[in-house]
């Protein structure tokens, strides 16, 4: 799990930290910043997948035409808090998580150079697993912008080696020391735990017309978009036990009263899920509401049967009846309270601010600007003075509509509401 992330110059965060629980919803208004945070993510998610900088930046294309990655909104001339040169981010893990504090500062790139590694670092407690840096005098042999030299640690560097070991600095070495066959088991381990947990993390974007599509038994990995859902719960469904769960959810969600789930081969092999009503009638993918197949998605993306460790949703609210959304998140809440699954998401609704659990409403987090300063915040929102106290005679929904949450921290921090 995900700790802290820190940005320091990056998009619209000039110095900003984000501590995250197993669920963290994030609120504040349009353009306050709660899009860039999901690009830091995505950014720590394409290190993980080895891609260069500029892949990850911009885009990544495979043989045929098909585009892999997206790449982050803006590229590189959005990628820096007011055009600054270089940007930052530091991520702390959870023990089950790997453990240790990784950090990367980057040359986003101008005038046509291409982005490069300037700082990176990975640490656990005591022990530093791996340094470089452009620049100064750490390490000496540090020069040549197409390269970093890495400094191990020193027990490692006394008994094997004479010389840092080099790395080309448009990748993260993060992602390419673990092939490196001159360092230790140690550096390795703690490199490759790091990199398997940024890279169980997803991102859904769900649209309709994606989970509308059918799909072939066998594609058990739901899609970004929702694509393969008819072919996700058919897996998930195998399972007894988890197909009542499912049945449930949709009952209480809908006034569907649906008994069963049926999946309709087309002369392609491809299956569509409907579903089946107490009285026989059936209700197509195709027929089903938005917000329906939105819910079964999300159902689909954490009870699959290879669930991510990180979600991050956008607008965790869109196509869910206000009155339904505390199923959403009791759904959530239920599947991240061991610790095993976390979920970030964004969020324009007082009403499910309100439905938060106790655990939940500790780690929300308010995402915001001063109307006379450019630079974006991050502030958990019991940690605004006053809010435990607000909190026991108002509703936090109220709170949040009434818009008290911007109001106090513009007061606390001198600038104007």
């Amino acid at each position: 799990m995900i700790q802290n992330l820190r940005l320091q110059r990056f998009k619209n965060f000039q110095d900003a930290k984000l501590s995250l629980g197993n669920l963290t919803l994030l609120v504040g208004t349009n353009a306050s910043g709660k899009s860039n945070l999901r690009d830091a993510f995505r950014f720590l998610h394409g290190i993980s997948r080895g891609y260069t900088l500029a892949e990850i930046i911009g885009e990544k294309w495979i043989e045929g035409g098909t585009l892999q990655w997206k790449g982050i909104r803006g590229g590189t001339r959005e990628a820096t808090y007011l055009g600054a040169a270089t940007f930052s981010m530091e991520a702390t893990l959870s023990p089950n998580a790997g453990g240790g504090t990784y950090s990367i500062e980057v040359e986003a790139g101008a005038n046509g150079r291409p982005p490069r590694v300037v700082r990176e670092s990975l640490w656990g407690g005591a022990a530093t697993y791996l340094f470089c840096s452009h620049g100064g005098d750490d390490p000496p042999e540090q020069g040549d912008p197409r390269y970093l030299f890495v400094r191990l640690p020193r027990d490692h560097w006394n008994r094997k080696h004479g010389k840092r070991l080099q790395f080309i600095s448009n990748q993260p070495v993060l992602s390419q020391i673990v092939a490196h066959g001159e360092t230790t088991g140690e550096v390795r381990a703690a490199a490759k735990r790091v990199l398997e947990s940024l890279s169980s993390m997803r991102f859904l974007d769900l649209a309709p017309d994606a989970m509308r599509l059918p799909s072939l038994p066998g594609q058990d990995i739901l899609g970004d978009r929702g694509e393969n859902l008819s072919s996700v719960l058919q897996a998930i469904c195998e399972s007894e036990a988890s197909k009542l769960a499912i049945l449930e959810w949709i009952r209480e969600l809908t006034p569907l009263d649906v008994m069963d789930f049926e999946f309709v081969p087309d002369q392609t092999g491809r299956i569509l899920v409907s579903f089946v009503e107490a009285g026989g009638q059936k209700t197509s993918a195709y027929s089903a509401s938005d917000g329906t197949l939105r819910f079964l998605a999300m159902i689909a993306a954490m009870l699959g049967v290879k669930p991510a460790r990180f979600y991050f949703f956008e607008e965790l609210e869109n196509g869910i009846h206000p009155t339904r959304l505390y199923l959403l998140l009791q759904l959530i809440e239920q599947k991240v309270a061991g610790g095993r699954i976390q979920v970030a998401a964004t969020s324009h609704s007082p009403q499910l601010l309100g439905f938060l659990g106790e655990n939940a409403k500790g780690c929300a987090a308010l995402v915001y600007r001063l109307s006379n300063q450019p630079d974006a915040r991050i502030r958990r929102i019991l940690e605004i003075p006053e809010a435990e106290r607000v909190l026991r005679e108002q509703n936090l929904a109220r709170l949040h509509a009434s818009g008290w949450l911007e109001d106090a921290v513009a007061f606390l921090e001198g600038g104007q509401a």
